[in-house]
């Protein structure tokens, strides 16, 4: 017989199987125990849950700390909401275009994975146009600077600033539309329906108990302990807010998000303000109440998995073993059910729909001027943590007033303007003017969102 087929402790099975090499048992004690570390970043996937679902959300198998963190949570209330989304480092400050507002992202990772799962079939990002056609005489349109000058000629050979700064901007468009429930989506609703819940704790204590007939005492804590926190976690919901996804304002949202000012990644979501709203300005969910006894189980919970996790690692033999089977299992089957399965369940919950486009521009300011004419904005004050605010920038932000096809075609006052600032605005209007048509021209034939008016029953 192999060495390590009973483990450390040397404990004899009753069920006996047959022998499996040392390097094997060894490695697979260590592997659970390392992919299962926890990160600084668990916090805020514990609030994007809770703001999805309507209740605590664990997995059967955790990561360590998981469960010290759904204990936290019910102990601190608040307090742990407000620190979960300002230190994470998947934090994203938010500026309203509309509105000129610059906030932090709310509820945690739940528009996070909104918009992973937009973008789940993303296709190439879409580039912009960066030929610019300049005039000799300055803005198309615009009389020459010296008035005895000859006519100014055709349009050039097209022309590219020599500058990059590359910057992907992802459009996220999200409305109300009546949808379909999808062949996946209807089988995870029957896994999470009564009957479903009911066969899937069946089969998981039969699992147990086979563990414990193979002498994996180790993985068959680890796996009582989820089914056990999972049950307890289902009787925690959470109530939603009044007001819920409704909006106290009569146009559409325009709100561009990244990690920071210099960032190279952008979301832009567009369409329903009560829902845009909601998920990046307002808090989805109130506080579940839970009492001390609650609370402590999650504390208890979480040293029964890192005692159970490191006996893995220390007995070695069968239950290191075990544990990697059951672990590749549980990720094939949640790759197969579960991918977006928060996400999906949200949308089609509440009949909301989004759609994603990805476009790649050779500058900043281009990108910012597409933003500023996709939006409603009374003003560009919501630009000034990007542009200086200056005479340049306020003759570009006046031709993008213009209409589309105006813009560059009237007279402005460029003589207060020097050479390299009228290059400067002639350059980002055309680059501005080109992207959004291209930009306009995919969302219009991107999937229907529709917004809807959510009737309610008196």
């Amino acid at each position: 017989m192999l060495i390590g087929d009973f483990g450390t402790l040397g404990l004899r099975p009753f069920l006996s199987i047959t022998g499996i090499p040392a390097i094997l048992t060894e490695w697979s004690a260590l592997l659970p125990l390392v992919s299962h570390l926890a990160n600084h970043d668990e916090d805020h996937r514990i609030i994007g849950g809770l703001a999805l679902e309507g209740h605590l959300t664990v997995a059967l198998f955790p990561k360590l700390g998981y469960l010290d963190g759904l204990r936290r949570l019910l102990q601190y209330g608040s307090a742990f909401l407000d620190r979960a989304n300002a230190n994470s480092v998947s934090t994203y400050k938010v500026w309203d275009v509309n509105w000129g507002s610059v906030f932090n992202r709310a509820n945690g990772s739940a528009m996070s994975m909104i918009t992973e799962y937009a973008l789940r079939k993303r296709l190439k990002a879409i580039e912009m146009p960066e030929d610019v056609f300049i005039k000799p005489s300055g803005f198309p349109g615009v009389a020459p600077l010296q008035a005895n000058t000859a006519p100014a000629p055709c349009l050039q050979t097209a022309t590219k600033s020599p500058f990059r700064r590359h910057q992907e901007l992802h459009i996220v468009r999200i409305g109300r539309l009546n949808q379909k429930r999808t062949i996946r989506g209807t089988m995870v609703l029957i896994l999470l329906s009564r009957t479903g819940k009911v066969a899937y704790h069946i089969v998981l204590v039969g699992l147990v108990v086979m563990l414990c007939l193979i002498g994996a005492y180790g993985s068959a804590t680890i796996v009582l302990n989820g089914l056990i926190s999972k049950s307890m976690c289902r009787i925690l919901r959470v109530k939603r807010p009044s007001g819920y996804l409704e909006s106290n304002e009569n146009h559409e949202a325009c709100m561009l998000s990244a990690v920071h000012e210099n960032a190279q990644t952008w979301y832009l979501y567009i369409g329903d303000r009560g829902v845009i709203d909601w998920m990046l300005n307002k808090t989805m969910l109130a506080m579940p109440s839970a009492n001390r006894l609650q609370t402590y189980y999650f504390r208890m919970a979480h040293l029964l998995q890192l005692l159970a996790m490191t006996f893995v690692a220390a007995q070695k033999g069968y239950d290191g073993i075990s544990l990697i089977i059951l672990l590749v299992f549980n990720h094939v089957v949640h790759s197969l059910f579960g991918g977006h399965r928060i996400a999906r369940q949200w949308l089609e919950a509440e009949n909301v729909s989004v759609d994603a486009n990805t476009f790649r521009f050779s500058g900043r300011t281009p990108m910012l001027g597409v933003v500023h004419t996709l939006s409603d904005a009374r003003d560009a004050a919501w630009m000034g943590s990007f542009i200086t605010p200056c005479l340049r920038t306020r003759v570009w932000l006046e031709e993008l007033k213009r209409p589309i096809d105006m813009r560059g075609k009237m007279g402005f006052d460029h003589h207060k303007l020097g050479p390299s600032d009228l290059s400067w605005v002639i350059m980002n209007t055309e680059l501005t003017v080109q992207a959004e048509i291209v930009i306009r021209k995919t969302l219009h034939q991107g999937n229907p969102i529709e917004n809807l008016q959510v009737m309610k029953t008196p």
